[in-house]
């Protein structure tokens, strides 16, 4: 039987079996807007509340933003916070970076890798248990295309390694379509999303050793975060 982790958002368990894959790579898809960030908010926090250490790689965002964002879904963080990490590769275009691992400069792949690394290593025998990188995309826009696609692998074994789930953001329609492909493949999920007017749809595409429908369900963004609807 996989071993499997909630994801903390209503109703889409049941559309995965439980959960995620652990040691899955999950990759989420569609345009700005759409809930992707606030998914990886609310699975972050499902991870903290049962005392799952996480680790968030922010690039679209500073820390502050991030925690705030979650704190505004009534999601208290006060006596959660030792157990989440921040990898600031946000700060440093505003020239307010602070924190004890802030990325100075994105097209440096190797420094973001090194980071990722020594914040893993730091957190010893508890271990990272939910990771996010928000996002690839703008990962894309600083970095060479070719040496974030060879670097993908690297953090998708690391996950496997390690025994954490990670989810990582992809922003459609603003990258070449052979780069998207390549990330699917190298990926063990794949998370759509797509909005029609005010409404919002999720599918699960792809779910390595899942059973799964490839429908497009419906979910809303209410006040206490995402709930997938029947």
């Amino acid at each position: 039987m996989v071993e499997r982790i909630k994801t903390g958002v209503p109703g889409l368990d049941k559309l995965i079996e439980g959960g995620f894959p652990v040691s899955s790579s999950i990759l989420l898809v569609g345009p700005p807007g759409a809930g992707k960030s606030t998914l990886c908010e609310q699975f972050i926090f499902e991870g903290l509340k049962s005392k799952q250490p996480g680790l968030y790689v922010t690039l679209d965002s500073s820390p502050k933003e991030v925690i705030k964002t979650m704190e505004d879904f009534g999601w208290r963080l006060d006596a959660l916070k030792s157990m989440l990490k921040f990898i600031d590769g946000y700060s440093w275009r505003i020239g307010g970076a602070t924190g004890e691992f802030v990325i100075s400069n994105l097209g440096n792949i190797n420094e973001l890798n090194i980071a990722i690394s020594e914040v893993i290593k730091r957190m010893g025998v508890a271990g990272v248990k939910r990771k996010v990188f928000d996002s690839v995309s703008t990962l894309l826009l600083y970095a060479d295309p070719g040496l974030v696609v060879k670097m993908i692998p690297v953090i998708v074994a690391k996950s496997k390694e390690a025994g954490y789930v990670q989810m990582l953001i992809l922003e459609e329609g603003v990258h070449d379509p052979k780069t998207v492909t390549t990330l699917n493949y190298i990926t063990d999920g794949l998370i759509e999303f797509k909005m029609e007017e005010d409404k919002r749809f999720l599918r699960v595409a792809r779910m390595k050793g899942t059973a799964h429908s490839r429908d497009w369900v419906p979910f809303e963004v209410t006040d206490k975060g995402i709930v997938v609807k029947k």
